[in-house]
C-alpha cells in the first residue's frame, strides 16, 4: 500500500515539473514580422520624415496660385532678357498717342444747345457730340442751297442751248454764253458745300450745327456747357483712341546719344509693367530744361494706363556687339530669407529661386547667377507673391 502511495506521489511530482517548464530559446521573431510588415518601423520612421522634410522644403520655395488669382493679383509675367547691354532711364508721363487724338472744334460762332457725350464716355466715328445754334451755319447752309439751285439752273439752260444750236435755230455766241454760265454756276455751288462743310459736322432739319467724333475713342476733354456762347475756332472737344497710348519722357544729352529710334522701353507704373517701343527722339534740345524730348509708343487695349500718370522708363541700350547679360526688371525682386530672389511661373504658381545681381542699370537688374535665361518671371506686384509665401511659412510654423 505504501508504495502504490509512493508511485502516485512521484508521478504528480513529475506531471507539475513537465508543465513548468519553459520552451527552448528559438531564433528572435522580429515585431514587425508579427504584424505582417517588411521592413523595419525604425526605417519607415526614417523615410517619412525624410519624405515630410521635403515636401515641406518644396513648399517654402513655392507660391501656390491659379491663373485666375494671378489675374485678380495683376501679376505681370515676363521673359528674362538675354541681350541686355546696359539700359538708360527716368521718369515719364502717360499721355494720348499724338496720331490717335484730336480736337474737336467749330469754324462758326454759335450758342450751345445740346451736349450729347461728356467726359470720359466712348464714342464711335461720326458719334454727334454737340448740337449748336449757329446764324452763320444757316447762312452757309441758305447759300449752299441756292447755289445749288443756281447750278441746276444753269444745267437746263445749257442743255437747251446746246439743243439749239446742234439744231441751227440757236448762234455759236448763244451756246458758249450757257456754257459758261452753267460752269461758274457749278464752281460757285462747290465753294458754297466746301465753305458749309468747313464749319464740322453737319447739320439737321432745322440748320442746327452738328459736331462730330472724328474717329472711335474716348471723350477725354470737354471745354463747353450748355447755353456757352462760342467763337470761331473754339475747342470743343478732345477725342483719343486710348488703345494705343504714349510715354513722354526727357533725357539727358549725354543718355539721348546711347539710344535709338525703335530701341525697346519698359515702363514701370504703379504695381504694373508694360513693353514699348520708342518712336521718337528729337534732334532738338529744348531751351528750358536742356533736355531731349522723346516719346515712346505702348499698346493698352486692357485700359491699365491713365493719362497724366507718373511712370518710371527703362531704355535699353544697343549691344554693339558687346558683352551680353542676361537681366531682369528691378520690380522683379524681392528679398526672401535674406537673399534676392524672383518668382519663376510653373504650372502650379510661382516657384522662389535665390539669384546672385549686379548694379542696377536704368530699372534692370543683370544676374549674374542664378537663372539661365529661358524662365518667365513675375515682374509686378510681386510683393503679393512675397507676403503669400510668407504666409505659408507662419502657417507651419503654427503647426
Amino acid at each position: 500500500m505504501n508504495a502504490v502511495i509512493r508511485l502516485g506521489v512521484y508521478a504528480a511530482i513529475f506531471a507539475v515539473s513537465a508543465c513548468s517548464r519553459a520552451p527552448e530559446p528559438g531564433p528572435a521573431t522580429p515585431a514587425h514580422a508579427e504584424k505582417g510588415e517588411t521592413k523595419p518601423r525604425a526605417e519607415k520612421e526614417g523615410a517619412a520624415e525624410e519624405a515630410n522634410a521635403a515636401g515641406e522644403e518644396a513648399h517654402s520655395d513655392h507660391v501656390k496660385l491659379s491663373p485666375d488669382q494671378i489675374k485678380a493679383a495683376g501679376i505681370d509675367v515676363g521673359a528674362v532678357r538675354r541681350d541686355f547691354a546696359g539700359a538708360v532711364g527716368g521718369p515719364g508721363v502717360i499721355i494720348a498717342d499724338p496720331q490717335r487724338s484730336a480736337s474737336v472744334s467749330s469754324s462758326v460762332s454759335g450758342r450751345v444747345l445740346e451736349i450729347r457725350k461728356n467726359l470720359g464716355e466712348a464714342v464711335a466715328r461720326g458719334d454727334i457730340l454737340a448740337v449748336i445754334d449757329s446764324r452763320e451755319m444757316a447762312q452757309f447752309a441758305a447759300e449752299a442751297a441756292l447755289a445749288r439751285r443756281q447750278r441746276d439752273l444753269a444745267d437746263a439752260t445749257f442743255q437747251r442751248e446746246e439743243r439749239l444750236f446742234n439744231e441751227k435755230v440757236s448762234s455759236r455766241q448763244e451756246y458758249e454764253l450757257a456754257r459758261a454760265a452753267r460752269d461758274e454756276a457749278r464752281t460757285r455751288a462747290r465753294l458754297a458745300e466746301q465753305q458749309l462743310a468747313t464749319t464740322g459736322g453737319g447739320r439737321d432739319q432745322s440748320g442746327r450745327l452738328l459736331v462730330r467724333s472724328p474717329f472711335a475713342g474716348v471723350v477725354t476733354a470737354r471745354q463747353i456747357a450748355l447755353g456757352d456762347i462760342l467763337e470761331p475756332g473754339a475747342k470743343l472737344f478732345e477725342v483719343a483712341d486710348l488703345r494705343t497710348l504714349s510715354v513722354e519722357l526727357s533725357l539727358a544729352p549725354a543718355d539721348a546719344s546711347r539710344v535709338a529710334v525703335g530701341a525697346a522701353v519698359d515702363v514701370t507704373g504703379d504695381s504694373r509693367t508694360a513693353a514699348a517701343r520708342l518712336g521718337y527722339l528729337s534732334r532738338i534740345l529744348d531751351p528750358e530744361t536742356r533736355q531731349v524730348r522723346a516719346i515712346a509708343s505702348i499698346s493698352d487695349p486692357g485700359t491699365h494706363w491713365r493719362i497724366g500718370e507718373t511712370v518710371t522708363v527703362s531704355i535699353a541700350l544697343a549691344s554693339g556687339g558687346g558683352e551680353k547679360a542676361l537681366a531682369i526688371p528691378a520690380t522683379a525682386v524681392q528679398t526672401i530669407e535674406d537673399k534676392p530672389s524672383v518668382f519663376i511661373r510653373d504650372k502650379d504658381g510661382f516657384a522662389i529661386r535665390h539669384v546672385t545681381l549686379g548694379p542696377q542699370a536704368g530699372g534692370y537688374l543683370p544676374v549674374k547667377s542664378g537663372l539661365d535665361g529661358s524662365e518667365s518671371i513675375a515682374t509686378s506686384n510681386t510683393y503679393i507673391l512675397k507676403a503669400e509665401h510668407g504666409k505659408g511659412e507662419a502657417g507651419e510654423d503654427h503647426d
